[in-house]
């Protein structure tokens, strides 16, 4: 379905087009009044927080910093959601993509998140596995990504490691996480925590490099035109679900491993 077809298809059902929630609950768009932006740290949220500040009063959009890595996203996430009280979560980022996956994906260019699966280097080469009580996979809101698919973002499954995938030997093995497109290491954290919290959830994330030996050097390169492209593709996906936005509160202090002023490396 394109972008056109998807908008039609929307807008047709628009009345009964709801975000279903964990619990089989219904959140029609309109409810979605209150968002909580997250990203890894301060400098993918620069674009966002610039163009908010032009738009008028509307709707409610809280940007926060979740952190760098799993564990941190994860931490920050479910604190922020417990402070902030949102009817649905975004996060924003850069991913890597995989080489030879998906020619139709641009460099620099967003997408939004279908899957995002749990990634680790021992289960992909058969040495380790996860205990079937761990969750390893998390959907991405089915309303969300059709808001996302109609306003032309392509989707991608999302593998999120524990690490940044360099060796060429390794790429390959995330990319079967099953047939993963891209690589991000926070999306699966911020998107468990707002399951957690029975929240609609989106991730949109702008491709910054190819994975593999010089994917740091292109991120550095790229990371900030991928993480503008991911906010402005993010305010689209907002606005078509509630209207129009403001914003209430800029990101706040990075902590850890993820202050940086500007991309200079994560």
């Amino acid at each position: 379905m394109n972008a056109q077809a998807a908008w039609s298809d929307f807008n047709k059902n628009k009345d009964h087009f709801g975000l279903r929630s964990r619990a089989g609950r219904t959140k029609q768009t309109h409810a979605l009044k209150r968002w909580l932006v997250l990203a890894a740290w301060t400098p993918e949220l620069a674009e966002l927080r610039r163009l908010l500040r032009k738009v008028p009063a509307g709707k409610q959009v809280v940007a926060r910093i979740a952190g760098v890595g799993l564990v941190e996203a994860a931490i920050g996430a479910t604190a922020a959601i417990a402070e902030v009280r949102p009817d649905a979560v975004m996060f924003i980022g850069t991913a890597g993509l995989y080489p030879n996956r998906r020619p139709d994906l641009a460099m620099a260019g967003a997408v939004t998140a279908r899957r995002l699966v749990l990634s680790a280097d021992g289960v992909t080469t058969g040495d380790a596995y996860l205990p079937p009580a761990l969750p390893a996979m998390q959907e991405a809101n089915l309303g969300l990504r059709r808001i996302a698919a109609a306003t032309g973002l392509l989707m991608a499954d999302v593998a999120c490691p524990l690490a940044i995938t360099s060796r060429p030997t390794m790429i390959g093995r995330g990319a079967r996480l099953p047939a993963c497109d891209v690589e991000n290491l926070e999306a699966f954290a911020v998107a468990r925590a707002a399951a957690a919290a029975d929240l609609p959830f989106a991730a949109i994330l702008g491709i910054s490099n190819n994975v593999g030996p010089s994917a740091h050097t292109a991120w550095k390169r790229n990371a900030a035109r991928a993480a503008a492209a991911a906010c402005r593709a993010a305010l689209e996906v907002i606005e078509k679900a509630t209207g129009s936005y403001r914003l209430l509160e800029a990101a706040g202090a990075d902590s850890g491993a993820g202050s940086r002023s500007r991309f200079r490396g994560r």
